[in-house]
């Protein structure tokens, strides 16, 4: 059997298992997809099962992700977005920052780790994860107010929470404990600026500029190439020639890609074309994605630090809600729309942090200090969050008096 036969073999394997998942889901259970994917994973994991494919850190960030995040901002609804800004943009730009570096210094004291590495884990695991959350919320049908505030947040927190890994990653190669604050701080905000902006004004631009091109051509399968095109190439032009944040780039590109038909320029049918190819394309890669995880994840690992993992994910939704309450609360107190207190304890438990995480957690380099355990960490936590949080998520949904229509077969409760 050849390579290419014997791939084949084990996605076509892994999509039939899928397929069955995904009867099962819209026909009896009030259960997110991707949730019940990765925990087929781990079933698989704990068999010993050798689906014979592995996820990397390469593999995500530079095929995976670009397409989820892109198609993830072109289904965004863009009048929603600049209505709620203000609450996805604080909880990125100041959430991110101030949850690292609560966690971070919690982990010092609860794992005794040096407070670089305590931070570095923090960094790595606190973005919630566009992949699971997107997913999850789609599978709810949640508020369309909701969703766009909670799918704003996890479109762009991972490429902050990137910048503060590689930050960290720095600091850890040249020192062993952080001496000079203001010298830490200045590299902090110089990368942000430089690494995190940068790339997203450049992927702003890229979309605009082809925007521009897209309503000068007729054809639907040369427009839907324009899109490829613009998400991967503002990719890797940030990341590997620009040196900046190719997963930024990648949601301004979107952002910027105009999904609206505009006068006659552009067919209403070729924009839901291309709309629904990026979904679909999403959509196969995310379910692969979601049963490897549970497939790779180290059991063995995770059973010798399980008590260090549960207090991990303890205060990983401790750190979100401190945050979340905090910060929300904040924006409220100016706002003429206040954030409703109910859906903020969706956005608490709707933290989800999965496959960005893990695929950081991949790619640490052998010489930081406490790698596998922090390896294990970060796996624990995506794991233990996505299981415990996503199964429960319709209930808190209920608890919280928000209606919502759960997508399966004969089943729906309220209006969204």
């Amino acid at each position: 059997m050849s390579a290419a036969f014997e791939l084949l073999h084990r996605v076509l394997s892994l999509l039939v298992l899928a397929l069955a998942v995904r009867i099962v889901v819209d026909a009896w259970l009030e259960v997110p997809y991707s949730v019940l994917l990765i925990l087929i994973g781990v079933m698989i994991s704990v068999l010993r099962v050798d689906v014979g494919l592995r996820l990397s850190n390469e593999i995500i960030m530079t095929l995976v992700l670009p397409i989820v995040l892109f198609n993830g901002v072109l289904e965004l609804d863009r009048a929603a977005l600049r209505e709620n800004v203000a609450v996805p943009i604080v909880l990125v730009v100041v959430g991110v920052p101030l949850s690292v570096a609560l966690l971070g210094s919690v982990g010092t004291v609860a794992f005794g780790l040096p407070i670089l590495v305590s931070l570095l884990f923090a960094a790595i695991v606190v973005p919630t994860d566009p992949v699971a959350v997107l997913s999850l919320f789609e599978e709810l049908d949640a508020p369309e107010r909701l969703s766009v505030v909670i799918d704003g947040e996890s479109l762009f927190n991972d490429g902050v929470a990137i910048v503060i890994v590689n930050v960290l990653l720095a600091l850890a190669a040249e020192r062993t404990t952080p001496t000079d604050g203001l010298e830490i701080a200045g590299e902090f905000v110089a990368d942000v600026l430089v690494v995190g902006v940068g790339g997203f004004l450049l992927g702003c631009c890229l979309g605009y500029g082809a925007t521009r091109i897209i309503r000068r051509i007729p054809e639907r399968m040369a427009i839907l190439l324009v899109t490829v095109l613009t998400a991967y190439g503002s990719f890797v032009l940030a990341e590997h020639v620009v040196g900046a944040s190719g997963i930024l780039a990648t949601v301004g590109a979107g952002l910027f890609v105009e999904p609206t038909v505009d006068g006659d320029a552009v067919d209403g049918d070729t924009f839901a074309f291309v709309r629904d190819t990026w979904e679909g394309g999403a959509f196969l890669l995310s379910t692969l994605v979601y049963v490897l995880i549970g497939a790779q994840v180290p059991i063995a690992s995770l059973i010798d630090h399980l008590r260090a993992i549960l207090v991990a994910a303890g205060l990983v939704l401790l750190v979100r809600a401190v945050i979340v309450y905090g910060l929300v609360g904040a924006v409220n107190a100016t706002a003429t729309r206040p954030f409703p207190y109910s859906y903020q304890h969706v956005l608490v438990w709707g933290g989800l942090h999965t496959v960005v995480p893990i695929a950081l957690a991949l790619g640490l380099p052998a010489w930081v200090a406490h790698r596998e355990f922090v390896r294990a960490m970060v796996f624990g936590v995506a794991i233990v969050g996505a299981l415990v949080q996503g199964f429960l998520m319709p209930s808190v949904l209920r608890a919280a008096g928000i209606p919502t229509r759960v997508s399966r077969a004969g089943s729906t409760e309220g209006a969204s």
